[in-house]
């Protein structure tokens, strides 16, 4: 059973690089597709979308935390993104299918990503229901998912491709 302490030091940092870089990236593409899509073109508040992420847990309560329970959003969102990068790359270490066809298996984990969030995370949390979004919303959240959350990550599995885990 191989563990992260029998992998060479080289190797585990390079790891944890694309991790972390695959993490901020997540984050900071979907800060900035918030900003524009949700705030600017849909006219919602921008504390609400981080109060939205933070009533996971807290419930409709977060929406009258103020900054403090946007900013508990912002570094629920920070975690998450970690989160969706770690499995990814330890994923495509240990299948080599994956570090073979990194791209293709990538665009398929974005769109994972969306299901499993949309369809299983946030329906189990403390979230107050949403609307159903119209066919064109839906696509641009599919295809949002697929490029700023799975591109990045076979990008950097694809650059880190013979490096063995």
């Amino acid at each position: 059973m191989a563990t992260i302490t029998s992998i060479p030091f080289t190797n585990r940092t390079s790891l944890l690089r694309s991790i972390a870089l695959g993490g901020m990236f997540i984050f900071i593409s979907q800060f900035i597709h918030q900003w524009i899509v949700i705030t600017l073109i849909q006219k919602t508040p921008f504390i609400l979308v981080w109060q939205y992420i933070a009533s996971g847990a807290l419930g409709n309560a977060a929406f009258e935390g103020g900054i403090a329970t946007a900013l508990l959003g912002v570094f629920f969102h920070l975690i998450i993104s970690f989160v969706i990068a770690g499995v990814f790359i330890l994923g495509a270490g240990r299948i080599p299918l994956l570090r073979r066809y990194a791209f293709v298996g990538a665009l398929l984990y974005g769109f994972g990503v969306f299901v499993v969030m949309n369809m299983i995370v946030t329906p189990l949390s403390a979230t107050p229901p949403l609307p159903a979004p119209t066919t064109p919303w839906l696509i641009e959240a599919i295809i949002e998912h697929v490029l700023a959350i799975g591109l990045p990550l076979g990008i950097l599995v694809r650059r880190n491709a013979n490096v063995k885990i």
